[in-house]
Formats: C-alpha cells, structure tokens, sequence
C-alpha cells in the first residue's frame, strides 16, 4: 500500500506544536508523526507532498485565503526545506496544492492520509489521524469514499460555500442546509442541475467550483467539466425536466 500523505498539515502541526521550543524539537515531531501514519496505515511506501509557492485558485478567486491573516509558525519554513532535504517530500508542481497532487495520485492501490475534510470528495481510501484539543479528541478514522459521495461532498461545498478557504457559497445555506438538499440524490447531473438552478450565473458557480475541485488529473479543469455536464443535461435545469439521466463518470 502507498501512502499519499499531505505533508502540508505534517509540518505545520508539527511546527505549531513546537512554537517554544527550538527546530529540532520540530523536526523529531515531524519524523515521528510520520512514522506513525506509516504505522497505522500499514503501508510499505509513501508519497508526501508539500503545496507549490503560487496557486493556480489565486488567478481565478484573487481572495482565495486571503482570510488566513495569522502568524505562521516560527519554524514552519525551515521544517519545509527539511522535509524536502531529508524526509523525500517532494514539492507540488507549479501552481498546485499538496491537495492535488493527492487526488491525482489515488488509485485503487494507495491510501490519501490527511486530516483535509476537502480530499473527501476524492474517491478511494482516506486517512485521518487523531487529534485532540482541550476537552476533546478526535480517534484515527479510516474511510473508504465512493465516486457518488465524493461527489455529492464537492455539490455540497458548492452550495455552502468554505469559510477556511475564503470561498463563498449561496447564501442562507449552511452545512445542514446543503446536506439536507443532496442526500437523496443519487445521479451526478442531477446534483448538478439543482445547484446551478440555485446560483445567479454560471459564472460565479465555475468561478467557486474551481476553487474547490481538486483535480483528478493535471490537464483537468472544472471549466471543462462544467461544459460536459451541460452536455449531459442538454442545458436544461432541474425546474425544466423530471427525465432520469444516465449515470456516467465527468
């Protein structure tokens, strides 16, 4: 089994948990958080990715996390460049996140280990591993994703927006809300009809869907797939039709 493991959260935990104490103390907590996900997913190998200095979202959605106004971690930079020297991370390419790269990289035979909810629309095998806080803790959690859940997961950040990454959605809906409104939605065009119905313009829906998809290969564009599914639905909306669509891969 190979692990594709979204180095960014590895070093910057790690960072962060070391934020009073010197970089070796934050590389040891990366190295032995490492070992551990290795451990626990039981695989033989692993791919860890470290996100690309520019963001292809940024050209699309300029306010792309612009919301992230905190302190970095004091040692974050330096456990980057080590992870890469000595941990064999490799660096996402141009213009990609670590996030992409993940998803690009499933197949049936890997595992993606990270604690990003957004790689859930990523159909496969997933990983997150536990965290805890005050007053709380959250167990490892293994999860197998179909390509239908993935799916409805991406349709409903479409709706509700994400606060983290600094994308809106439709207003007045929440997680709740959105959830409420794809559960029983089985066919992928039809979850595409209903949430174009429920935005202004396309343009703002391929604008927020851009920033949310996480590409499945590196040519892939949600611009495209956009087209496709007006293909598939021949442009009718889900006011305009009650015909059943085949089910099919975009």
């Amino acid at each position: 089994m190979l692990a594709l493991i979204d180095h960014d959260l590895v070093v910057f935990r790690s960072a962060a948990s070391a934020e009073n104490d010197s970089f070796n103390i934050a590389k040891y907590r990366a190295e032995q958080l490492l070992d551990s996900l290795m451990m626990k997913t039981k695989a033989t190998e692993y791919r860890a990715f470290i996100s690309s200095k520019n963001n292809f979202r940024k050209d699309i959605l300029p306010s792309y996390k612009a919301n992230r106004t905190a302190p970095k971690p004091v040692h974050l930079k330096a456990l980057q460049d080590y992870a890469l020297e000595h941990m064999n991370a490799e660096l996402a390419r141009e213009g990609l996140e670590a996030d992409d790269e993940l998803a690009i990289n499933q197949t049936d035979d890997t595992i993606i280990v990270s604690l990003d909810k957004d790689l859930l629309q990523v159909a496969g095998q997933h990983f997150s591993w536990e965290i805890s806080g005050k007053n709380w803790k959250r167990p490892d959690i293994f999860r197998k994703v179909t390509e239908i859940d993935g799916l409805r997961l991406f349709f409903e950040q479409c709706i509700k927006g994400d606060t983290s990454d600094n994308v809106k959605g439709i207003k007045g809906f929440g997680d709740k809300k959105a959830k409420d409104l794809l559960k029983h939605i089985e066919l992928p065009e039809e979850m595409f009809m209903l949430v174009q119905d429920m935005y202004d313009d396309d343009e703002a829906f391929i604008q927020n869907a851009s920033c949310l998809w996480m590409k499945r290969t590196l040519e892939d564009n949600w611009r495209d797939r956009f087209e496709q599914f007006q293909k598939q639905t021949g442009g009718e909306s889900m006011e305009a039709t009650e015909e059943e669509l085949p089910l099919s891969k975009v």
